[in-house]
């Protein structure tokens, strides 16, 4: 019986030490969107606009410690490539240090980032062109500029939507990063 006892007083000490740790939340408005915990991957923009990845370690009142870490394609010794690992060392960020984070949903990217306007308009002015100087006929008639220039707006529109197209979320009004705190004791 009185081992028992102790083995009940141990359990109550030892529980509080394995408590849930905070959490790392990236929100839109109110709906969470992404969380991250220790031993998670991140990837964000830093504030000096540079791109950090690495591991989280701990996770604290309003920082986050990691563990960065740089991942390279390099080529192996039979030519193929290969992922290679650098750990830089440990980095302490306070949270508001975060710009930016990758968008998670490209199902629309090729129209929404202009590459086949580009790429179809740009086409059509070398086939153009190339037809124009291969039949001789004149490159300069009304009815070739008129398309040369419709190709030219739909290039231009192109380069509009790649100008205006991020392949990341700033952090700010619509999206926030914060911590939830999920243990008051490790405050």
């Amino acid at each position: 019986m009185r081992k028992l006892l102790l083995f009940l007083i141990f359990l109550i000490f030892i529980f509080p030490v394995f408590s849930q740790s905070d959490l790392l939340v990236l929100k839109q408005r109110n709906q969470t969107i992404q969380t991250w915990v220790p031993e998670s991957f991140i990837n964000f923009q830093f504030s000096s606009k540079q791109w950090i990845q690495g591991i989280i370690k701990n996770i604290r009142n309003d920082s986050i410690i990691m563990e960065q870490i740089v991942l390279q394609r390099v080529a192996n010794r039979f030519g193929f490539p290969t992922i290679d690992t650098a750990k830089m060392g440990l980095l302490k960020i306070h949270v508001r240090e975060i710009y930016g984070m990758p968008k998670r949903n490209f199902s629309t990217g090729i129209i929404s980032n202009g590459a086949l306007f580009k790429l179809g308009s740009g086409g059509y002015i070398f086939l153009n062109i190339f037809n124009s100087v291969i039949h001789n006929q004149p490159l300069f008639s009304s009815q070739n500029l008129t398309n040369l220039g419709i190709a030219s707006g739909v290039f231009a529109l192109g380069a509009l939507l790649q100008a205006r197209h991020k392949t990341y979320v700033v952090l700010g009004k619509k999206y926030t990063m914060r911590i939830l705190h999920t243990n008051i004791s490790n405050k």
